[in-house]
C-alpha cells in the first residue's frame, strides 16, 4: 500500500534560497542561474539552486568538509522532505554518517521549529541502509553482515534521536511543527529505553487523541512490515 506523504510545508523556501545563494558563491562562484528561470516562482528556483550545489558539493569532499556547518545548517532549512537528500549525500560522502546524525541530533535537540522539522527530513537520508548479496536474501529478508555492522555501530546516535525527537514532539506548541515531528516517532514502546517509557506514553496518547491529524503516522505503524 502506497502511504500518502505529509505535504512539503509552504514557506520555507523564504529562507533557503539565500543559504543556497551563499554557499553557491563558494562552491561554484561562476555559476549562474539559467536565464529560463528567471520569473520562476522561489520554490522552483531553489530547486534548481540546490541541485547545482549538491553537483558542486559531491564533486568537492574536501570542500564538503570545510563547510559541513554551513551546509548542514542549509539543509535544515530545505523546502523539500525529498530534495534534501542532495544537500545530505555529500555531507554523509565526505564527513561520514556519524558526523551527519550527530550535527542533525543537535539540531532536533537545540534547533528552531523549523530547523527540528528539517532534521526530521535530513535524517532519513542520513542513515545507512541494509544491503543484500542478492534477490533470495532481500525475499528472505536476510541483509550483509557487513551492513548490519555499520547499522551496529551507530546504535548509540539511533537512541538518542528517538529521545530528541520524543522531546521535541512534547516540548512543541505549534500544531503544524509537531504534526511534522511525529513523522519521527514510533508508537511501538519496545523502541525506547524504559526511562523514556513515561514520556512515550504521553506522546502515544496525544497521537490517539487526535488520529485526523496524525494520520501519516497511524498509517504508517499499521502498514509497517514485520521486523526481519
Amino acid at each position: 500500500m502506497s502511504l500518502e506523504m505529509l505535504p512539503d510545508r509552504a514557506g520555507r523556501e523564504l529562507d533557503f534560497e539565500p543559504m543556497l545563494d551563499k554557499l553557491l558563491t563558494i562552491f561554484c562562484p561562476d555559476w549562474e542561474l539559467p536565464p529560463i528561470m528567471e520569473g520562476e516562482p522561489q520554490y522552483l528556483r531553489n530547486e534548481v539552486k540546490r541541485y547545482q550545489l549538491g553537483e558542486a558539493a559531491a564533486q568537492d569532499p574536501a570542500a564538503t568538509r570545510q563547510h559541513a556547518s554551513l551546509l548542514t545548517h542549509a539543509a535544515m532549512h530545505d523546502q523539500c522532505r525529498s530534495g534534501i537528500r542532495q544537500l545530505i549525500q555529500p555531507l554523509v560522502t565526505a564527513c561520514g554518517y556519524r558526523q551527519i546524525q550527530a550535527a542533525i541530533i543537535d539540531y532536533m535537540r537545540t534547533g528552531s521549529h523549523p530547523e527540528k522539522v528539517g532534521a526530521g527530513m535530513a535524517w532519513y537520508f542520513a542513515r545507512p541502509g541494509l544491503q543484500y548479496a542478492s534477490m533470495e536474501d532481500l525475499r528472505r529478508r536476510i541483509p550483509t553482515e557487513e551492513s548490519k555492522a555499520v547499522l551496529k555501530a551507530l546504535a548509540d546516535l539511533r537512541n538518542e534521536y528517538r529521545s530528541a525527537c520524543l522531546s521535541a514532539f512534547l516540548t512543541c506548541e505549534d500544531p503544524e511543527t509537531r504534526q511534522d515531528l511525529s513523522l519521527n516517532l514510533s508508537l511501538n514502546p519496545a523502541d525506547y529505553p524504559a526511562d523514556l517509557r513515561s514520556s512515550h506514553e504521553e506522546a502515544r496518547l496525544i497521537i490517539q487523541a487526535d488520529p485526523e491529524r496524525y494520520r501519516w503516522l497511524l498509517e504508517r505503524c499499521t502498514h509497517k512490515p514485520p521486523s526481519a
